[in-house]
Order: C-alpha cells, then structure tokens, then sequence
C-alpha cells in the first residue's frame, strides 16, 4: 500500500492567531503572512512568502514526502530565516517530528501519522481544556481550528462534555488513560471491548505494563511503542501529562498490516534469492522512463555492473544497438503482450561492447508496467580467432576500449537521439602532445605501460555510461551522450586537465621530452549538428588550444566561442531566476477576415543589466535542459494567469492566453495539480487558459500524455498543438486529443510562396482543423503575400510581426483597448 492511502503529513502551527492543525495534500504550499498563501502565519515578525513547501514523489511514484524551501520559488529569501530542529536552513527535506521555526515566534510541528489516527493525538491537552459548550470545528485551506475556553464550574458535567465534544466514545480506535498511581480514569468503548481483562490485569496487562516506569517520559513528551498480544500487534502512542500526572494511550491495531509486511518480505526474500542464483543476467527497468530498477548477480558478471553503477542509468546507457530498432521492439512488446528473443550489443562499463541474446518480457507490479530482460551468451559456434577479428575491428588492442570506427557509430547515434528528444549532448577530444618523439626515445614496454596507466586514469575521471575511445595514435576522443547543460561536461573536463596534466607531468619530470595535455570540449548542437561537422570542429579546435584561448591555462581545456558563450549564459541564467531578470511579452492572433483578435501568446524575454536583451533564441534552449525551467514555467504561468485576470477586471475583452509548456515541465509528476492550483489562486477561468505543448511531450511516455491532456481538457483548459510541421507531427496526437488550436510551425511559413508542399499541408490542416472543431494558426507570418496566400489556402487565423510584434504587458493592454479587439485595414 502507497503511503498517501496509509498515512497523512500534517503540520501543527502556534502563532499568535493560537494553535491549529494543517493537513497537507496538495503539491506545494507557500507560507508567510499574506493573505493568498495557502497557509497564513499570523506574525509581523514573518515575510509576506516566508518559505515553501514542495512535495516530493519517490522514483516509484507511490511514497511522497515535503520539502521546507526558505522564501518563494523565485529564490527571493525570507527577512528572518527558517530554523529546523534549531538549525538555519535554505532547503529541508522534513521528517517526522521536525520542529520549525519562522522568524522569531511563529512555530510550527511536522507529524506524518496513520491516516485513521485522531487530530486528538496532537492537541492532547484539548481534551481537558475545550469546554464542549464553546467547541467548534471549522474547515478552511484543510485546516483545523479549534478555539478554547474557560473551564465550566461543574467539574463532573465538564469531564462528560469533554469525552462527547472530544469524541473518543465514538472513536473506532482504544483511547485509555490512567494516573500515575496506576488507577485506570478512563477507558473508552472500543478499548474496553478489544481488551476486556484490562480492569482485571491492571498494570500487568501488555497495553499498560512498563508505562509507570517511563519516567524520563514524565515532561509532556510523547513516545510510540508497538506491542505484541498473542498474534495481534499494536502501535500505542503514549502521553504523559505532567500536569494532570496522568498517562494518556491511543492505540492502533496494525495486525493486518504487520501480517501483509512479513508476507511481502517473504515474497520479496524468496524473489531475491532465486534472482540471485539464476546463472543468466537478468535485469528489470521501468517501462515509461526506462530507467533501470533491478540487476542480479549473472548480470553483473556478463557485463560487470554493479547496482551502485546502475542506479541512476537508463537502458539507453547500456544498449549500443540501434536505438530505433530497440525502441520499436520494446513498442511491441508493450502493445502485444508477448515476449521477445533478440540479441543487442550491450556497453560495458570501460566503454566495450558484448552481443548477447536477449529475452524481453513485459509484466505489472503495484500498476507500473516492467520490461524484464533475461540476458545469456548467444548460442554460435564462431571460432576465437574470427571472434577476436570481430573485436578488434571496433576497439584498440593495446587498450582495450573502442577505436575511431565504435566511436563514430555511437556519435552518430547519440546524434540521433539528442535530435529526437531535444536534449544537449558534449564530446571531448583530447590529445598527449610530443606523444611521437617521446615514443622515438623510450623503449616500447615503457611508452605501452604509459598509455595503459594514463587510458585507466582517464576513464577513472568519466561517469558512467560516458564512452571513451582511442582516436589515433596520440588522440582520444569521450562521449557525453546526454548533458543538462554545458557545465556538466565542463566541469568533468577541468577534472581530467588537472588530473592526467599532474599524471603527465610526474612521469616525465626527468625526462628529456616533455608530455603535455590539450583538451577541446564540444556541445551539440551548436558545434555541430552531424558526425562529420562534430569532429572536424573537434580537431580544429585542438589545433587551435594555445593559439585562441588565452584563459587555457586557467581551465585546462579549450571552449569554442560558442560552447564558452553557453557555458557563461547558463550560470547567467541561475542568477537571472533568483534576481527575476525575465519578464513577459504577449503576441496576439488575429482572424484575417473578421480582423477580430483570437488569442494571445505568452513569450518570454530576459534583460540582462549589463548584457541588455537576450534573445530567446540563445536561452530558451538551455533552459529547457536544465533545472532552471521548472521554477521558471511556474513563475511564467502564475504571471500570464494573474496578468489575464487583471485584464479581465479592467473590462478589456477575454481572449485565450497560451502559454508554452517544455516537454520537461510536462513530464513532472505535479503538472496537473500545478495548473489547478494556480488557477484557483489567480481566479482565471480554466477556458482562458491555453497551454501550448510540442511533439516532445509525447515521445517518451505518449499514454501518460494522453491521459494528462484528457483530464485538463475535462476541466476545460485549452490545448494547442505547437510548432505542427517541424517534426514528424504526427497526425495520431490530434486525433487521441481534444485540441482547441492547432499552430502551423514559421519554417513552414517562411517558404509557403516557393514550396507546393507545404501549400498542399496548410490545406490539409485546415480541413483537418474545420473537421475536429479546431482553430489553425499560421504562426511566423511576415508578409502580405503570407497572409492573403493562407487566406487561400483556408488558414484564416495568423499569428506573427505583420500583426504586432511581442509586447510588453503595459503595452499589450493598450493594443487591446483599441477598436475592442478589432483591427484597421492600415
């Protein structure tokens, strides 16, 4: 069973407003003293967003737990700070009993506690203080306010108020309480019906034995034990109440639950045991991610992995086949159901390959589909010397790590998948200067011996899945087939200069010749979109190490202007977020024949303080690949929302606003709940909202997509399909779903007078369009000819600077209080 169905995760705040119990259920939560957070503090001490709450799913996506973030997630910090446990801290993942403080006074308890446990448990002096007269009980924001009173006069009448206004009569759940003399006070129904020797057993009975002795306990303090009678096991939460000097339980009856964990233990146990003795390499990964969950140990023997080395891959890092090919037969699996025999070409951890036969299987575990790979050597009879032959076509004998050829191959598929998926990829050429003339003046064993010791400490330096190879005689060259940004290459990069340079240096102190390291570190796609491009731009810029880049010594590598520009844009942008640097433009859409405007396009843009305007062009991009998009897309659908909502107070007509989604926004497992959510904090109706999505949100996972999409559609929230016509488009989307808009890409404008084919594609989206009740937008349109051509064609709605540039909010407004949306001839 999930945690969210097990348990809750509350937080038991004290400001001055009094005390009061919050549930958490939701993705985030700001926190602070204004009034539209979620949850207010009461306190002029606290900041208007004084901190954050995140929720953060598990890999499996069943268990969950919260993150406390000082301040909002724009990176604007709280005047007074977060202490947690008495500690200053920026960022917190919160466990069960932290106590945090926000600013000077207010406080506040974080409990994750059994989901059928009484908010009783946390106010236990409630129960002697609220006069049942005067009890209430709001719900507001899933809080919990309960106001106290005055005791009454009647003693007696007061104690019976309070059992009925606290309701353990009713409760399912034993509550016992007794003095500290061992006198039972008070016993509710369910205790007295599940325990019914308990007045005859007193002290010795298990539920009671050993609580009188606790003495360290005797402050108020709460403590949980678990207690066995017979078969049945307990969970009692214990409080001792100084004041009173009574001893207060509620207990828990978790013998089911108990029986189901030793059950799935011994499962899992027996699962383990004959996974692991099985002779064959098998290993599991997640069908929607790919990522890998599972290996035994006949895997890790044929490939040399072990679980540490896996733990963060996927089965793209460790197939070399053909991706597509891969691909479509793991498509096939999942849709038949059946299971499959091929043989693929698998990378080892020192970057060679092994071909072994496969057997691919598909199976459901807690609703989380599983492919199963089952993993032996191929059953051929091929002679150890054709076999060897094989080997060395693709890897260098001395080293044994791959040769230019295994190199190419592997670039050229990276290439590919980099290209599908719109990711960054990095490759580094590196080269030991004078390698030639000291090989000329050593003996052979001893240069050999070098360039084994330097190849192992090399790849020492690469993380897993990063492929090294020998280019040549004196050149190597790595792969980083997926990167989040230039950093990351770089940074691993500086680490190789520093530690091969030392290498080379101390083996060459007393030597005549001299060994010398150059490095020059590329990043697709902007050194290069092909094989061919990638590497001739790689050697070049070896060449060129000392000639062009002064600061070489400094990082121990060379950068192309251009991978040393997005290198520095993409710390610019850290700083940019934290500062809010960015803002936003809106771009409107007209109806070329009624001249009334449809809608509006959200874009971002960025000035810079020193640099001026960014274009998007040179950030978007990296954006997207990196961490940074995802505080950022929050930031700009909260603003669009706010900003539409505004407009619609002002009186200026409503129009659809789009805002664009990255397919990494899109994958996150709080996407929907985020877009509910900030619709209900900026009042923006659900239908004035457009969310623009690309061909990228559907390529990893397409069943998740559709069931997303589906739901925002029942809540009536607009869906465009964007930049129709760049990628393979396919026609498959539009028909699984809903999607108000459809927007014709601009490289598909931009040649539409001089290219029959893409005249004959507009005409066909808008009979699509017109048959699926979808509006088509012409986006990119510059020219007259542009737009009285789509009028042609049947496209009657444009979007581009023969309208009206992007503009900025203050001048958007006035745009639109023109003619009331509509436009003159001029």
């Amino acid at each position: 069973m999930s945690e969210a169905q097990e348990f809750r995760h509350i937080l038991v705040i004290e400001d001055r407003k009094g005390r009061r119990i919050v549930f958490l259920e939701e993705s985030n939560y700001t926190i602070g003293r204004d009034s539209h957070n979620p949850i207010i503090l009461y306190d002029y001490q606290v900041s208007r967003t004084h901190a954050t709450l995140i929720r953060k799913m598990d890999e499996e996506g069943e268990n969950f737990s919260y993150r406390l973030i000082d301040g909002d997630l724009q990176g604007k910090k709280s005047t007074n700070g977060v202490f947690v446990n008495g500690h200053s801290t920026i960022s917190h993942e919160l466990k069960h009993g932290d106590s945090i403080r926000f600013g000077t006074d207010a406080k506040a308890n974080y409990y994750i506690v059994p989901s059928d446990s009484s908010i009783d448990l946390f106010n236990p002096e409630n129960l002697d203080r609220i006069s049942a007269s005067r009890v209430t009980l709001t719900n507001q924001s899933s809080e919990t306010m309960i106001s106290k009173e005055e005791n009454s006069s009647n003693p007696e009448d007061q104690q019976e108020l309070i059992r009925l206004a606290s309701f353990p009569e009713l409760s399912p759940n034993p509550i016992i309480e007794l003095d500290w003399e061992g006198n039972i006070t008070y016993i509710n129904p369910a205790a007295s019906i599940k325990f019914d020797t308990i007045h005859e057993d007193k002290l010795e009975h298990p539920i009671l034995s050993g609580l009188l002795t606790e003495y360290n306990n005797r402050q108020g303090n709460l403590f949980l034990r678990e207690v066995k009678i017979g078969s049945e096991v307990f969970e009692q939460y214990v409080h001792y109440l100084s004041e009173k000097k009574l001893v207060r339980s509620y207990i828990y009856d978790f013998t089911q639950r108990k029986q189901t964990e030793a059950q799935l233990k011994d499962s899992q146990a027996r699962y383990l045991a004959i996974l692991k003795h099985i002779s064959e390499g098998v290993f599991l990964a997640y069908a929607s991610n790919r990522r890998i969950i599972e290996i035994n140990d006949g895997f890790s023997k044929l490939l040399g992995y072990s679980s540490e080395d896996l733990s963060n891959l996927t089965l793209y890092n460790i197939i070399a086949s053909d991706l597509t090919s891969f691909n479509k037969d793991l498509t096939q699996v999942q849709e038949t159901k059946q299971d499959l025999l091929e043989e693929y070409l698998y990378r080892r951890p020192d970057g060679t390959l092994v071909n072994l036969e496969s057997s691919v299987s598909l199976i459901t575990y807690q609703n989380k589909e599983i492919f199963c790979f089952v993993l032996r050597n191929p059953n051929k009879q091929v002679s150890s010397s054709q076999d060897y032959s094989n080997y060395l076509a693709f890897h260098d004998a001395l080293l044994n790590i791959p040769n230019q050829n295994l190199f190419e191959q592997q670039l050229e598929i990276a290439i590919a998948n980099a290209q599908r998926y719109q990711y960054l990829m990095g490759v580094l050429f590196a080269q030991i200067e004078n390698w030639q003339e000291y090989q000329n003046q050593h003996p052979k064993d001893e240069s050999e011996k070098l360039l084994q010791n330097f190849t192992q400490i090399f790849q020492s330096c690469l993380r897993t899945g990063d492929l090294i190879a020998r280019w040549d005689e004196d050149k190597f060259a790595v792969l980083f087939p997926h990167i989040r940004g230039p950093r990351d290459p770089a940074r691993i990069t500086k680490k190789i200069s520093s530690t091969l340079t030392s290498y080379l240096q101390e083996q060459t102190a007393n030597k005549q010749v001299k060994l010398e390291l150059k490095l020059s570190l590329l990043i697709y796609p902007i050194d290069g979109e092909d094989k061919s491009l990638i590497t001739k731009n790689g050697l070049l810029s070896l060449e060129q190490v000392k000639i062009n880049n002064p600061n070489y010594g400094v990082t121990g590598f060379n950068l192309t202007p251009k991978g040393a520009s997005l290198l520095k844009l993409e710390n610019l942008i850290g700083t940019a977020v934290k500062e809010q640097q960015f803002f936003l433009c809106y771009q409107p859409q007209t109806d070329i024949n009624t001249r009334e405007l449809t809608g509006l396009e959200t874009l971002l843009r960025w000035e810079h303080p020193e640099l001026g305007k960014i274009t998007p062009r040179h950030f978007l991009r990296l954006t997207e690949e990196t961490d940074f998009m995802l505080p950022l897309g929050v930031w700009i659908l909260q603003t669009a929302t706010m900003q539409m909502h505004k407009w619609t107070q002002e009186n200026i007509s409503p129009l659809p606003i789009g805002v664009n989604i990255s397919a990494r926004q899109f994958c996150q497992p709080n996407f929907l709940e985020t877009i509910t959510r900030i619709l209900e904090q900026t009042g923006l109706p659900a239908h004035l909202l457009e969310l623009e999505i690309t061909e990228n949100c559907f390529l990893q996972n397409p069943d998740y997509a559709y069931q997303v999409l589906n739901k925002l559609s029942e809540q009536k929230v607009r869906l465009c399909f964007d930049g129709f016509g760049s990628g393979t488009s396919s026609l498959v989307y539009l028909q699984k779903v809903p999607f108000n808009t459809v927007k014709i890409s601009p490289s598909i404008i931009t040649q539409l007078d001089s290219n029959p084919q893409n005249q004959s594609l507009v005409q066909c989206m808008s009979a699509f369009c017109e048959g699926y009740n979808s509006r088509l937008v012409a986006v990119g349109v510059e020219k007259l000819e542009q737009m009285e051509l789509l009028r042609n064609l049947g496209c009657h709605q444009i979007q581009g600077n023969l309208l009206s540039r992007p503009l900025p909010s203050k001048d958007i407004a006035t745009f639109l209080n023109k003619g009331e949306h509509q436009l003159t001839n001029s």
